[in-house]
């Protein structure tokens, strides 16, 4: 483990803590934890599952919806890309890359895997910054503080620009040499030697199909509010669907920007307190519904775990016997 690493992760911890500190005493914790049910777990799940296969439905859409790779692929390998990421944080751009691996496997090319996933997490990010401008349309509409407005704009429209700006000086290149440092070869399955700057732009010069991948992803983006919608129904806490957006935007604009904290620890949950209390959240209901997300993160991500290792195996055995 590298000192860097280390870093991380003991940062991470030092932030639960943090937000466990300002949270209360162990009684107030605990009741945190005992309104974190199955049932509200299970909730969790189905929510961001329909917003998950949402995204790879965009994700297909940005390929040119391929007839030899079907839309069930595309989502399979965006569940193994956010179980890696969510899980195994710790690697830069690792459930990216996994999985543009898997869709390259699966016989869409390396080149062209790399560059629809490019493409795939622009659209994302875009669309994540409108999502953040509906949010603050919230905030400004429920409450005359424009803070959390303020907030969400200024963590996701500078992150969409620097995203842009990065294809243009060297994104595809860091890509490349993190997928042949943690995965020799996820570029070459098909033993293709076109550029990956080639592929991106061809997808780029295809604008229907980019603002239709657009849309889709903006709606799962609102999809995913539905989840805290349903949890906090069931914490006996409900907000209105608004506020739930307005509450989500400012939180996936932070953990976004936190991407240098592995998985976002104690940043998310410190941010569910913070932004919570300013909509009328309790902070025990607001710790409740950042620990059921991450418990559905876990219940969601560990098997995606294990099928992106079966697959790897299977791979393995099919071309190197």
């Amino acid at each position: 483990m590298t000192l860097t690493t280390l870093f991380k992760l003991l940062l991470s911890l030092g932030l639960v803590a943090l937000v466990l500190w300002f949270q209360g005493d162990p009684v107030a914790l605990w009741r945190s934890l005992a309104q974190v049910g199955f049932d509200a777990v299970l909730v969790a799940m189905l929510c961001h599952f329909l917003s998950m296969s949402l995204c790879g439905v965009g994700w297909w859409v940005t390929a040119g919806r391929p007839d030899t790779l079907e839309v069930w692929r595309f989502i399979l390998a965006r569940w193994v890309r956010d179980g890696v990421g969510q899980l195994l944080p710790i690697v830069p751009l690792a459930g990216e890359i996994t999985g543009a691996r898997i869709l390259a496997q699966a016989g869409l090319g390396g080149a062209q895997s790399a560059a629809v996933t490019v493409v795939d997490i622009t659209a994302e990010i875009m669309t994540q910054a409108i999502f953040s401008l509906l949010g603050a349309v919230v905030w400004v509409y429920q409450s005359s503080s424009l803070t959390y407005a303020a907030l969400g704009i200024a963590l996701c429209l500078p992150m969409a620009a620097a995203l842009a700006l990065a294809q243009k000086f060297g994104l595809v290149k860091l890509l490349e040499r993190l997928a042949d440092r943690v995965m020799p070869d996820s570029w070459k399955t098909d033993g293709a030697t076109a550029p990956i700057h080639d592929a991106i732009h061809s997808l780029y010069q295809n604008k229907p199909r980019l603002v239709l991948s657009a849309v889709i992803h903006l709606t799962a983006w609102i999809v995913a509010v539905s989840e805290s919608y349903f949890v906090l129904s069931l914490l006996n806490a409900p907000l209105s669907l608004p506020q739930c957006l307005a509450l989500e935007s400012v939180i996936f604009a932070i953990r976004s920007a936190a991407f240098m904290v592995p998985g976002a620890l104690g940043v998310q949950e410190g941010g569910y307190v913070l932004v919570g209390a300013a909509l009328g959240l309790p902070s025990e209901v607001a710790l409740a519904l950042a620990l059921v997300k991450r418990a559905r993160e876990l219940a969601l991500g560990l098997p995606s775990l294990l099928i992106w290792q079966v697959m790897g195996a299977q791979f393995q055995r099919q071309n190197y016997p």
